[in-house]
């Protein structure tokens, strides 16, 4: 008779990985968001070229390609669906396969599918859906390697560099505010389609962002 190891480590549910970040999301995932377990508002992209924390590596890192994944909540990467004072997953019983895979003391799961089939904006868009063609030039002129390259310069005085990041931030929001006006769709499902707003992006790299009239002034914090 085999004995059971009753020391053996086993997850503690007590939310801290909740608390990190929701689990990006994958191909076994895609039938979740299919039948609206997880609805597309919950979903924000994050784009090649941003600065996110990587989970098995636990630090921040530059994304080398799109990324789907369930919001923070109240301003924060925790999680979505983790309920902060019971520690509790409103969807635990459909969960995302990075959540099934991910244990904190043993991240060798979590690492091996990590960047493995991982779903895009394209794969949950049917081709020739309206907003497609938006979305690649959004992402043409709302580059996150060219908005921190320029406000990197701008940081340093290059004048140039702050009016071409002014109009890309002005873009950005314009989009924003046009699409859900003149499609009639939520503009919760801004981060979905077009990802993180530029003034949150820019606030990562102690940049804040203020409206003034039909342009934007930035305050570049120490």
């Amino acid at each position: 008779m085999q004995i059971q190891n009753t020391n053996a480590p086993r997850c503690r549910r007590c939310g801290q990985c909740c608390r990190k970040g929701g689990p990006a999301l994958h191909v076994q995932d895609l039938p979740l968001l299919q039948d609206g377990s997880i609805p597309l508002a919950d979903v924000v992209t994050l784009r090649a070229g941003e600065w996110v924390y990587d989970q098995p590596a636990q630090q921040v890192m530059p994304l080398s390609s799109e990324m789907l994944k369930i919001k923070g909540r109240d301003g924060t990467w925790t999680c979505l669906y983790l309920s902060p004072e019971s520690n509790t997953c409103a969807i635990y019983a459909t969960r995302p396969a990075e959540c099934e895979a991910l244990f904190c003391e043993d991240v060798a799961p979590l690492r091996a599918m990590y960047e493995e089939e991982r779903l895009t904006r394209a794969d949950l868009l049917p081709e020739g859906h309206p907003l497609l063609e938006l979305m690649a030039e959004h992402d043409r002129r709302c580059d996150p390697r060219r908005m921190e390259e320029l406000a990197k310069a701008a940081r340093e005085g290059d004048g140039q560099a702050g009016e071409e990041l002014k109009e890309m931030v002005v873009y950005d929001i314009e989009m924003r505010r046009l699409v859900p006006q003149k499609s009639g769709m939520s503009a919760e499902l801004n981060d979905f389609f077009f990802g993180r707003p530029l003034h949150v992006l820019l606030g990562g790299m102690s940049v804040k962002v203020y409206h003034s009239g039909d342009t934007v002034r930035f305050n570049f914090q120490a």
